[in-house]
């Protein structure tokens, strides 16, 4: 209920009459009475209900001409034939309704804002600013219809339109435009009575499927005034735009070629704070307006509904373990192939120390141990460090030492370090004097001759 009605109901309560000198001063029951003396009766009867109630007339000539146009009365005789009719259909299925007042249900679904909206209700939008434009311009400020344009055309999520009349084909195509090119959600709330112009315009344009596609037309009246025996509608009069979730421009310039060319009018482009107010103003406008069908109005086809398609959902790989150079976890590591086992367990870099790089190899370590996997039955796995030696000493000038005397003992199982086992026989000889020995062993002949007769030349002398 209303709460002037929980007021009434109470029985503390007084209900004073304010004079009309006071600014609270808004409904008056006298006022109600005469309007219905107005429709039922005439002007003869509005003008003696006035007198009884010593009440001054309040009505222009126009207001009257206006409320008896728009004045719609209750159809008694259809309502009683459509609640016999439900009644007839409830009476076998218990709704469990019955005759309670439920002021939590509703016979009518909330239209949803189903082609988008910018969810920014509630978060600061920066400093308000302000910026007005008339027409005629002033100060060689741009035309009002140009400012409107170039916030449609600049638009790029959504454009709310709440106006009385939308017949200007420039303001017009570029609504469309921007819904079809663009993919701008545009939502259009009009006065009931200026929904026929709207369409007839919209004819002009050719409109198609595409256009429609994110494109909401609906309609709305006024907030009204119930009588006991009918309805005055009323009439939107509200006139603003909202654009992205950012601007909002609003005045009292309509969407019409004569209210551009020949009214005087005044707008004004505010951004900031101040749009949640009419970010919510136009959503509640929204849920009690009427379905404009331009399907139907148009006589085009409706796209068939998208059919939802399910996901399938995808089993996480398991992550591949990361290890370094020099360790690798073997209760991680299994089940993966390219696991490789750390080259530093097949090759000893110290001996690069003691002869050099001298075969040029240039790759990864850990490519030594595929040569050793490849090995069959570990008929080869003689090392791969003393063929290795042999060939860098072999480069180098050769070595007498037998190498095959020099067993490689490896402790696989606790990762142990390689051990080099002396020769049994001989004395155990540097690195430097094998070098030293291998390269006078492969000094040529000539050079020997030649050193034993400088040698012989200089006994002679000195004897």
């Amino acid at each position: 209920m209303a709460e002037s009605q929980l007021m009434c109901m109470d029985d503390e309560n007084v209900n004073e009459k304010i004079p009309e000198s006071n600014p609270e001063f808004y409904y008056c029951e006298e006022h109600r009475a005469a309007l219905e003396q107005l429709l039922k009766n005439g002007d003869g009867a509005f003008k003696m209900r006035l007198k009884e109630d010593n009440v001054r007339d309040f009505l222009s000539a126009r207001e009257i001409k206006w409320i008896r146009k728009t004045f719609d009365e209750y159809d008694l005789d259809s309502e009683s034939e459509t609640d016999d009719k439900e009644k007839s259909q409830d009476s076998n299925v218990d709704s469990g309704v019955h005759s309670t007042y439920w002021p939590q249900m509703s016979d009518t679904e909330i239209p949803p804002l189903d082609i988008g909206w910018p969810g920014t209700t509630g978060f600061y939008k920066g400093v308000t600013r302000v910026s007005v434009y008339t027409h005629p311009p002033k100060e060689n400020g741009p035309h009002i219809k140009g400012v409107v344009r170039k916030l449609i055309q600049n638009s790029n999520k959504v454009v709310a339109v709440v106006m009385d009349m939308l017949t200007d084909l420039h303001i017009l195509q570029d609504l469309l435009d921007a819904a079809q090119r663009r993919g701008v959600a545009v939502y259009i709330i009009l006065e009931a009575c200026g929904v026929p112009h709207f369409l007839d315009m919209c004819t002009r344009l050719q409109i198609t499927a595409l256009h429609l596609r994110n494109l909401r037309v609906r309609m709305v009246k006024g907030s009204g005034l119930a009588l006991s025996f009918g309805n005055l509608p009323g009439s939107l009069c509200s006139k603003y735009m909202l654009v992205d979730g950012e601007k909002v421009m609003f005045g009292s310039y309509s969407f019409t070629w004569t209210s551009s060319r020949m009214d005087r009018n005044t707008i004004t482009v505010m951004s900031g704070q101040v749009l949640d107010f009419f970010d919510n103003d136009f959503r509640e406008m929204y849920a009690v307006s009427e379905n404009v069908d331009l399907y139907k109005e148009f006589h085009i086809s409706k796209p068939p509904m998208p059919v939802p398609v399910q996901k399938v959902m995808k089993v996480p790989q398991p992550w591949l373990v990361s290890t370094s150079r020099f360790q690798v976890s073997l209760g991680e590591s299994r089940g993966q192939a390219n696991m490789k086992v750390p080259a530093h367990k097949y090759h000893n870099p110290k001996y690069s120390l003691v002869v050099g790089n001298r075969l040029g190899l240039t790759g990864s370590l850990q490519d030594l141990s595929a040569h050793r996997d490849s090995l069959v039955n570990g008929q080869e796995h003689n090392g791969l460090e003393s063929n290795g030696l042999s060939k860098l000493l072999s480069s180098v000038g050769g070595s007498s030492v037998e190498l095959s005397n020099i067993s490689a003992v490896e402790d696989e199982e606790q990762g142990g370090l390689k051990k080099l086992q002396a020769p049994p026989v001989g004395k155990k000889r540097a690195s430097f004097r094998l070098f030293l020995k291998g390269r006078g062993s492969n000094r040529n002949r000539a050079d020997v001759e030649k050193e034993r007769k400088k040698s012989s030349k200089k006994n002679c002398i000195q004897s």
